[in-house]
Order: C-alpha cells, then sequence, then structure tokens
C-alpha cells in the first residue's frame, strides 16, 4: 500500500510534529478529507496548510512535498499494479494522469535470478513466447538458447525494448513503441 505522511505546518513551524499517515491508493478526495480532518486535529487553532514530509510504498520516486492529490493517486494506483522500476521508467516522461496506462501499454514482463539484461531477456522470451520449448528435443535447446539471446540482443539494441534491472536477479521489460 502506497501511504503519505502529510504534515501539518502550522504545528511544525512551531516545532511540533502534527501529522498523519494516509492510503494513497483512495480516491483525492478521500485523500484531501483525511487532510482537512488532521489539520483541525491539529495543536495549533485553524492550521489551514499542510506539507507531505514522507512516502511509503513509492518504490523511491522522486517525489516533493507539494505534489498534487491526484497525481499521488494515479502514481500509487500505477504502483499497484506494475514494479517500481516500470513505473520510475515512465514517471516525468508522461504525466501522472497517464502513468497507468502508459505501463499497461508498454510493460512486457519481467524474469527473476539472471544475469545481465540479454540473458535476462532471452529467458524471458524462453519463457514466454511460443518457441517450443517443451516440445524441443533436449540436443536443440543450447541451439534454441543460441537465437533467443541473438533475438534479445537485436531488440534491445535496436530499442524495441528496454530492460530495467531492479535488482537481485530481477529484470523488467518495457517496450519502446
Amino acid at each position: 500500500m502506497q501511504q503519505i505522511y502529510a504534515a501539518c505546518l502550522a504545528a511544525y513551524n512551531n516545532g511540533i510534529l502534527h501529522g498523519e499517515w494516509i492510503d494513497a491508493t483512495q480516491d483525492p478526495d478521500s485523500i484531501g478529507h483525511e487532510i482537512r480532518l488532521m489539520l483541525e486535529r491539529s495543536p495549533i487553532p485553524g492550521a489551514e496548510e499542510y506539507a507531505i514530509h514522507d512516502y511509503d510504498g513509492f518504490g523511491g520516486l522522486d517525489l516533493g512535498e507539494y505534489e498534487s492529490l491526484d497525481d499521488l493517486n494515479a502514481i500509487a494506483l500505477a504502483l499497484d499494479d506494475f514494479p517500481a522500476v516500470v513505473v520510475a521508467h515512465f514517471h516525468g516522461q508522461v504525466d501522472a494522469q497517464d502513468l497507468l496506462e502508459t505501463c499497461q501499454g508498454h510493460y512486457i514482463g519481467s524474469v527473476a535470478e539472471e544475469s545481465g539484461e540479454v540473458n535476462a531477456y532471452a529467458a524471458y522470451i524462453l519463457a514466454e513466447e511460443d518457441h517450443f520449448w517443451e516440445e524441443l528435443p533436449q540436443q536443440y535447446r543450447g541451439h534454441m538458447r543460441a537465437i533467443a539471446r541473438s533475438e534479445a540482443l537485436d531488440r534491445l539494441l535496436n530499442g524495441e525494448v528496454t530492460a530495467l534491472y531492479e535488482g537481485a536477479g530481477t529484470w523488467h521489460f518495457v517496450s519502446n513503441y
């Protein structure tokens, strides 16, 4: 779950930490309502301003203190469906409101426990694309791996596919068209 920590600026400016963790996957009006309730409970009467002081579950995306609630919600929804490295790849390239649709249209898939983008994408090709791997006699599998590796290298070099490394041998692939 993606959450924001919304803090009361009036309290903060008076040396008091007053804020609340809020679920960012709920609709923007509900997020705004929870922020208003937090401000009403502020130890500083009449508090009206807030800032987002922390993020949880946003995969290290570079987000600021004054992100729009609509954008935060759109980013959170994209992160619910796609790996953070994929969302981060498209964040900033497209409007936040188009982020989920962009990820849906360009995300190809993922593999784990592979070293190097070419080997990883070749493993993906063999596992996910119809190469009749299971029906292939054992003596031809090395040849098929070489073909898949060549195909992966071609797609990566010609810009058709981008490989995104998450870490720990996990790769995610997105199409560039």
